[in-house]
């Protein structure tokens, strides 16, 4: 689960996100190679995992802020913005593509440009799995803070040449193998 000290480490990460951009952009500027970069700027990835062999594997990373309000955990601090992990790695393969163009940043986030809202992540899981709420199996009793991140993606899903799973069909993925999971743990 997500522990204070992981949420604290939030800012950390950014910053080295940051140092990592400016970092190539010196590069650039200073050694002149004959190649391009190509930055991607993921927000939250999160998703089903197809490595994850039980509901505990399952519960890391992302996943475990996704998850988390729907479990019965408080998650004190999150970005209002995520992308399917499935896009992320789409993304990774895609940039190597010489038709995308090289030398630019481009924002890897579902539901752009009106961001996501971590509050209808239960009314979401209520619609799609109303048996596992009634049986208390998902709980929704945890809260999650998270501000609502407006992200312009369109250059990106112009370049790549497709759109982003929504956070919806990104948490119904994920909701539903932790269901499956918990469902074979119980036999």
């Amino acid at each position: 689960w997500v522990t204070g000290v992981q949420t604290c480490a939030l800012p950390i990460y950014f910053a080295s996100k940051t140092l990592s951009r400016i970092a190539t952009r010196k590069f650039m500027e200073e050694e002149k190679p004959e190649f391009e970069f190509v930055n991607l700027l993921p927000t939250v990835v999160f998703g089903p995992d197809e490595l994850a062999t039980n509901a505990a594997e399952l519960v890391t990373a992302g996943n475990s802020l996704a998850l988390g309000p729907l479990l019965d955990v408080n998650i004190p601090q999150m970005v209002g913005a995520t992308v399917h992990v499935d896009d992320a790695a789409r993304a990774h393969i895609d940039a190597l593509k010489p038709s995308v163009q090289g030398n630019k940043d481009y924002i890897l986030s579902s539901d752009a440009p009106d961001g996501i809202d971590w509050e209808d992540a239960q009314n979401s899981v209520r619609k799609f799995f109303p048996e596992a709420v009634e049986n208390g199996t998902l709980k929704l009793g945890g809260s999650l803070r998270a501000r609502i991140w407006r992200l312009d993606t369109r250059e990106t899903e112009k370049e790549f040449g497709w759109k982003f799973v929504s956070f919806e069909e990104t948490l119904k993925e994920l909701v539903g193998q932790y269901l499956k999971f918990v469902a074979a743990e119980k036999k």
